[in-house]
């Protein structure tokens, strides 16, 4: 596996939630995509360019197990959610997360919508649905995964929440979720689901989709049409839209379960033995599940080290984050954990 993605063979990446990588196969495809554009012009961008629309969308549709009315391209998470946001009613109240992704919470203000935010804690879930008693909301906003910390909401509690509030519309941050845990859209209680492309789904910059059940439309009397011509305000660069496709079909054919399996054991054997490091913040060594990223409570010094010893992360909130992928194997983990420990004598 490691074979195939050049921004392994030279380093421990661990580094996917910052950015995520290519594959040999993605980097041939898009040489013979531009080299297409070169030579076709005008006809690639009126038939060429609409088919790799058109695969890109039912990609995402076999990923995310939503129909293809349900199924919209974008070129980012956050141009999709900004579109969106257009079509809410303005006397709605959004519940949000303290430290939730800026550019998400900030257009939330930005829309001029009134809004409570809760912070993070380890039972994150129970103190959502104590706001929603507490106050009337029409929509609750959030990442699935957060991007600080790595905290998991538990999107199976989702459930216990429409329950309760059957009318409140849940919009998810999926970015740092998609194609790294286990998603049903279909199954799901969630009515919109907006994603960015290029950390765990590999398929570079300048795409996304978001992905609106048809009870939500209808509820706020739009049509599949009425979306697209809100994302169709400008282009979208049919190279980034063709490597949507053409990465999703690559991460079907390795198995999604072989990948959510490999990152679910990878982060838990991280997990405990970061918890036993005493590294990760107290919230978060208290929850029962994790995502596979996490953030370490160390300083630049130790930063400085790791990257000095070509593991690749990032600098983020209170200390370093660092993030595993199907790629990512037992030996990574257990360089990072022995090159922390040098660091921390």
């Amino acid at each position: 596996m490691k074979n195939s993605y050049p921004s392994l063979k030279n380093c421990t990446y661990l580094n996917t939630a910052y950015c995520g990588i290519f594959s040999d196969s993605m980097v041939e495809w898009r040489i013979k995509t531009d080299q297409l554009y070169s030579e076709n012009a005008d006809y690639f961008k009126s038939i060429q360019a609409v088919e790799m629309e058109k695969h890109a969308q039912q990609q995402v549709s076999k990923l995310m197990n939503a129909s293809l009315s349900e199924t919209f391209l974008a070129t980012s998470c956050s141009a999709g959610l900004q579109a969106f946001l257009f079509k809410i009613p303005k006397h709605y109240n959004f519940l949000l997360l303290k430290d939730d992704y800026p550019s998400i919470t900030d257009m939330v203000v930005d829309h001029q919508f009134n809004y409570t935010k809760i912070p993070l804690q380890k039972d994150v879930e129970e103190a959502v649905l104590s706001e929603l008693r507490n106050k009337n909301f029409e929509v609750f906003l959030f990442s699935a995964v957060q991007y600080n910390s790595g905290l998991l909401f538990d999107m199976d509690f989702l459930k216990t929440i429409k329950k309760e509030f059957p009318d409140i519309i849940i919009l998810v941050d999926g970015t740092q979720f998609i194609a790294n845990v286990h998603f049903d859209f279909n199954k799901s209680v969630v009515d919109g689901i907006f994603v960015s492309g290029y950390k765990w789904l590999l398929a570079g910059h300048g795409n996304g989709f978001m992905c609106l059940k048809e009870s939500l439309l209808s509820r706020l009397k739009l049509s599949s049409k009425d979306i697209i011509n809100l994302l169709d305000r400008g282009h979208r660069a049919p190279l980034a839209m063709g490597s949507l496709g053409f990465a999703i079909e690559e991460l079907l054919s390795y198995g999604l379960e072989r990948v959510f399996e490999n990152n679910r054991s990878l982060g838990q054997y991280l997990f405990n033995a970061l918890n036993k490091r005493a590294l990760l913040e107290e919230f978060v060594a208290l929850r029962k599940k994790h995502s596979s990223i996490f953030t370490l409570i160390i300083g630049k010094d130790i930063f400085d080290f790791l990257i000095k010893n070509s593991i690749r992360c990032v600098q983020r909130g209170l200390g370093v984050r660092v993030s595993l992928h199907f790629y990512n194997t037992k030996e990574d983990v257990d360089y990072l954990l022995k090159t922390l420990d040098q660091a921390l004598k």
